[in-house]
């Protein structure tokens, strides 16, 4: 690894680590964004699974819910788990080339979406059914494209829960997302020495960030650090999406 693809990633998590700081979200996306501009995306998805499994450890179990949200959630989770794991090891394409594509059309659209601030609303009701079908539709498209953000962020933002649960639940479910793309990474080769020591090296550019951002928020709103990273999140998506013309 260069010395130059060191500088990107370490940028890449304190970048992500500060939206992780300030808005609470945006780890895995913003960081294989930026990474993948200077290394392959299977290295990429192997590096960020360490620090974002980490960060979202602590996100799941602060607040005390944990098993109250995991018996609401967990027919959300075990879906996407079997999903993830069906389709990568299925279909072959986690970290190829043309998954790289895919995930820049993941990346671009979930921007699209949250820069509108289209806000569905989803009763407890209808959880009961959409739950497995959200899982399983983000389960498969993190089997190619190593990215569960759509349409799992916005199913999760549109729920009736309060903020505090809505953060925890998000941690419970990335380590279970994040954990089966781990392991289907692992099955495909992904984790050799180099990529595993820099997954744990990133964990300290990405706590630098992560406390970047929440000493931030005193100084710009979180609604605006939200539209300036999904702005880049957008032109990063777009500039990748170029590998399906």
């Amino acid at each position: 690894m260069t010395e130059v693809q060191m500088l990107v990633i370490a940028g890449a998590f304190i970048v992500a680590g500060i939206a992780k700081g300030a808005i609470g979200i945006g780890l895995p996306p913003i960081a294989i964004g930026l990474m993948t501009l200077a290394i392959p995306l299977e290295d990429s998805l192997a590096i960020m699974t360490i620090p974002t499994l980490i960060t979202n450890v602590w996100q799941a179990i602060y607040g005390g819910g944990f098993w109250r949200l995991f018996r609401r959630f967990w027919t959300l989770a075990a879906p996407g788990v079997a999903a993830l794991l069906f389709v990568a090891a299925t279909l072959g394409q986690l970290g190829s080339a043309r998954a790289t594509a895919w995930l820049g059309v993941m990346l671009a659209a979930y921007s699209v979406v949250a820069l509108l601030a289209w806000r569905p609303k989803v009763s407890i009701e209808t959880e009961r059914w959409a739950n497995p079908l959200i899982g399983i539709s983000s389960g498969a498209i993190a089997g190619v494209t190593g990215i569960s953000a759509v349409p799992f962020l916005p199913y999760m933002q549109s729920l009736d829960i309060n903020k505090n649960d809505l953060v925890q639940a998000l941690g419970i479910m990335f380590i279970f997302l994040i954990g089966a793309l781990s392991l289907a990474l692992f099955r495909q080769g992904a984790f050799d020495a180099t990529n595993t020591i820099g997954g744990f090296a990133a964990v300290i550019p990405t706590s630098i960030g992560v406390w970047i951002g929440q000493k931030s928020r005193e100084a710009l709103s979180p609604e605006m650090f939200r539209r300036i990273f999904l702005v880049g999140l957008l032109g990063i998506g777009l500039h990748m999406t170029r590998g399906l013309l």
